[in-house]
């Protein structure tokens, strides 16, 4: 083929319809879209000296994606592509404003290719987005410049893909180091490093580990600390360090310090603040904090759960429990408004009923959130908490229920740490997690029943494998 307008060699040419992006998301795309659009409204006030090309391109792709609940919207998907294009042109690097254009360009010919039924009329328009993927793909004088183009597209998907949850975390890393390993270290961006510094703690930590220091805080605190040496400025990636560090008693001082320096300008950087000050028992600092970013334009769901947290803590007073119970049920309203499958936030809530003795409230809510994520790291953790539930709601006695409700979360988390998930090689999950509460409920629970003691070898020979 010559004509441009018959080409197809352009659907080769990497950009977000080609990445698989709409497979195995667990993450709610309303929530996604609200961390977006929150990041987006706080644009202007940031003083970071990297581009939004990657979130615009992404945000714009999201408009016309086949994730669940999106109403394809052409024209909007245009306008954000349109933006991403006119924020390329600040760009000063040339291989990150190639590749900015390039990946604008396909997602484009893919939009008039899979959403116009008239290609006629769209001829123009294609001729003119095929010869501007000739001009910054297809013509290259040499192999390394274009290597370096690449590089700016791997950063571009896998910002996209640290966006999208767990399961994308692996193939969002091994993009953001291809990248890093295709440029020149003074080519390389701040925020590069920051995801990898995120992916990582996320990854580690969603395993089970919740306070104190863990195995992979090193290799975590290495990536913050290279993004911050490339952008001073990058106080998201102040924040993730100082709460890094602020697990570990003997660098409590300089955590402090550094969440000191980070200003309250993004609803980011007010959430992890909060975090911060609330993992140090500082409820009222938290909230205090918190309460700049409820007043933002767009402020996140997470910003509304995070509140709901720190009344959760304050209703542990049972002089003020009532209206601390009500302004925690009042905030994860808020959060499941605007990202409905926010899981935390639903067994948090099925929780707060349960306090109130609503059973049956509290009952269907752990079981939709049982069915509703499947993922296995998310299925142990529902599991465990709804047999607690049935336990406290027969007056805190095991039934065969709750039983049932141990023994597959129990057979869940050991598949899962003995196929190489689990915090530290499964030791802080086995050591502190749920398996050994599983293991002590269960115990108990086994003593007293019939064929108890087949079922208790059974279950601590499985435990023992994994050194529980």
């Amino acid at each position: 083929m010559t004509s441009l307008d018959h080409d197809i060699w352009w659907k080769a040419v990497p950009c977000h319809f080609v990445w698989d992006l709409e497979t195995a998301v667990t993450w709610d795309i309303k929530g996604i879209l609200n961390k977006l659009d929150s990041k987006l409204e706080t644009l202007k006030e940031l003083e970071s000296t990297e581009s939004a090309c990657d979130l615009l391109l992404f945000r714009g792709y999201i408009e016309v994606s086949k994730f669940d609940g999106v109403q394809s919207d052409p024209q909007k998907a245009d306008e954000f592509f349109q933006k991403a294009e006119n924020e390329a042109m600040k760009i000063t690097n040339d291989h990150e404003r190639k590749a900015c254009i390039i990946v604008a360009a396909a997602n484009r010919l893919w939009i008039l290719e899979t959403t116009q039924a008239d290609k006629t009329a769209t001829s123009e328009r294609r001729k003119e987005l095929l010869r501007v993927l000739e001009h910054n793909w297809k013509d290259y004088p040499n192999d390394v410049q274009q290597n370096e183009v690449r590089a700016y597209i791997h950063a571009i998907a896998a910002f996209a893909l640290s966006n999208l949850g767990p399961n994308k975390y692996e193939e969002s890393k091994t993009r953001y180091k291809q990248a890093i390993e295709s440029v020149g270290s003074d080519m390389v961006k701040s925020s590069w490093y920051h995801a990898l510094g995120m992916m990582t703690g996320r990854q580690v930590r969603r395993l089970g580990v919740t306070d104190g220091p863990y195995q992979g805080a090193d290799e975590e605190i290495q990536y913050f600390e290279r993004a911050l040496e490339i952008d001073p400025a990058n106080d998201s990636a102040r924040c993730d360090l100082a709460n890094v560090l602020g697990r570990d008693s003997t660098q409590v001082g300089r955590a402090k310090d550094l969440m000191q320096e980070v200003r309250d300008t993004t609803c980011e950087n007010i959430i992890k603040k909060a975090k911060f000050y609330r993992r140090m028992r500082d409820n009222r600092s938290a909230l205090r904090i918190l309460k700049m970013g409820e007043d933002m334009q767009s402020p996140r769901s997470e910003l509304f759960y995070q509140f709901a947290l720190n009344y959760k803590d304050f209703a542990k007073n049972r002089r003020t429990a009532k209206e601390n119970m009500r302004l925690e049920m009042e905030y994860l309203d808020k959060c499941l408004q605007l990202e409905p499958k926010h899981s935390q936030a639903l067994l948090d809530k099925a929780f707060s009923f349960s306090r109130q003795h609503m059973y049956d409230r509290a009952g269907e809510m752990y079981r939709f959130v049982i069915e509703e994520f499947p993922s296995p790291n998310d299925r142990v953790n529902s599991l465990y908490k709804y047999a607690g539930f049935l336990s406290f709601a027969n007056n805190k006695r095991m039934n065969g229920d709750a039983a049932k409700a141990y023994e597959d979360a129990v057979d869940i988390a050991i598949s899962i740490v003995s196929n190489g998930g689990g915090a530290g090689n499964g030791g802080d999950w086995v050591q502190r997690g749920l398996l050994p509460k599983s293991k002590e409920q269960l115990t108990k629970y086994y003593q007293g029943s019939a064929n108890g003691s087949v079922k208790l070898r059974e279950l601590n020979e499985k435990l023992s494998k994994i050194g529980c």
